[in-house]
């Protein structure tokens, strides 16, 4: 996208404005660069520059035929030559700065095209220009100021779906979900039918549910439910299954969730991940035994030392709910998590007290029963009630 319209300019440019050049040469390159003709374009402003080695025009247009050619170094000293000639001319800054982008020449890249005033360019090309200078600083390292150029952008050209996409992806992965679900809802209604827009948009929700409470979240989750479903329903991947579980699972629509993490398990046997949500949401439904099963499926497939302790945490949350606590301190045990041992010790401790002071109450209450029961007895007897003291 940014070479055809950068090449377009060039010769809307050189061809409809004031051009110094008039040497022979100059139409017949133009004519042999429209046509794709480069060798002969290249050979033709090749004598142009010869003859008017100190006009800007030729440079440009003999470096960007040379680019064609994959003569890159030759085509970076006439480009250079060109911005030599003419620094303050925006189309030399953007070719020159398209040609480092090209070539990973990041850093470079974006100190030529931070040149341009971009207010000077039609919308269509700012937007182009700040893709280009998010994509240097980018690859520079600079991720703030990508975002920055990314966010401009979208700005300048508000109905291109891949340019919101595109911004709404950074977004999401340097962590500011709020932009993220914005430009991605603007991507998902200028493009419905792409799964890949689909899917960041739902991804985004639930990012958006995760850091949320309350009935907000659940809205946030429910939401990302409909998108994920649509694209489930659209094509049955692996993929989508688990993002739609994922979403009904913090929507709290635990049936579907676990509907959805089976049909993801179906079309992935190998993967931990689905038995292991499977797992979470037998869990909220109290349904133990079943919630054991698809963890200890989980354990079976994770390769990860990490991903078994993750697992090993979650089983021990399961034996804790059913109060049995020997099998939750071993598995927070192996999952590494000395505080929820500690905690689990304590309870049980407190329940042994706890069952010690039942058993107890229940003795003594067995020999007042049992007193009670005699002086009853006694009562029958000839001779009248038994003495109190």
């Amino acid at each position: 996208m940014f070479r055809k319209l950068i090449t377009a300019l060039s010769l809307v440019t050189l061809l409809t404005g004031s051009v110094a050049v008039v040497e022979a040469g100059w139409d017949e390159g133009v004519a042999a660069f429209k046509a794709g003709n480069y060798a002969q374009a290249a050979k033709e402003f090749q004598g142009v520059v010869e003859q008017q080695p100190d006009v800007y025009q030729g440079h440009l247009m003999l470096g960007q035929a040379l680019l064609k050619l994959n003569r890159n170094q030759e085509a970076l000293t006439h480009l250079r030559k060109a911005f030599e000639l003419d620094p303050n001319n925006v189309q030399v800054q953007l070719t020159l700065g398209k040609a480092y982008l090209d070539l990973g020449r990041h850093a470079d890249a974006g100190a030529i095209l931070g040149k341009i005033d971009a207010s000077s360019l039609p919308a269509k090309q700012q937007a182009v220009l700040h893709q280009m200078l998010a994509t240097a600083f980018e690859k520079s390292g600079d991720s703030d100021r990508a975002m920055a150029e990314l966010a401009k952008a979208a700005r300048a050209n508000p109905r291109d779906a891949q340019l919101q996409f595109k911004y709404g992806a950074m977004a999401l992965k340097a962590g500011d979900t709020s932009a993220a679900v914005s430009a991605l809802e603007k991507a998902s209604q200028l493009d419905p039918g792409s799964q890949d827009i689909q899917r960041a948009y739902a991804r985004a929700l639930v990012r958006r549910g995760r850091e949320s409470t309350g009935n907000a979240k659940t809205q946030t989750y429910t939401k990302a439910a409909g998108v994920a479903q649509k694209l489930a329903s659209a094509s049955g991947t692996y993929e989508n299954y688990l993002l739609l579980g994922d979403a009904q699972l913090g929507a709290k629509q635990y049936d579907q969730a676990i509907s959805a993490y089976q049909q993801a398990a179906a079309k992935n046997a190998s993967d931990w991940l689905p038995q292991y949500y499977m797992g979470q949401a037998y869990t909220v439904k109290e349904q133990y035994r079943s919630a054991d099963a698809a963890l200890r499926k989980a354990l079976e497939l994770a390769k990860a030392s990490k991903d078994k302790a993750t697992i090993w945490k979650q089983l021990g949350f399961v034996y804790e709910k059913q109060k049995n606590y020997d099998q939750a301190i071993v598995a927070y045990q192996r999952a590494g998590d000395s505080r929820s041992v500690q905690r689990v010790e304590e309870n049980r401790q407190t329940a042994e007290y706890n069952k010690q002071v039942e058993e107890e109450n229940k003795k003594i209450q067995e020999l007042a029963d049992e007193e009670a029961k005699i002086k009853e007895q006694l009562k029958q007897l000839p001779g009248g009630p038994p003495p109190t003291s």
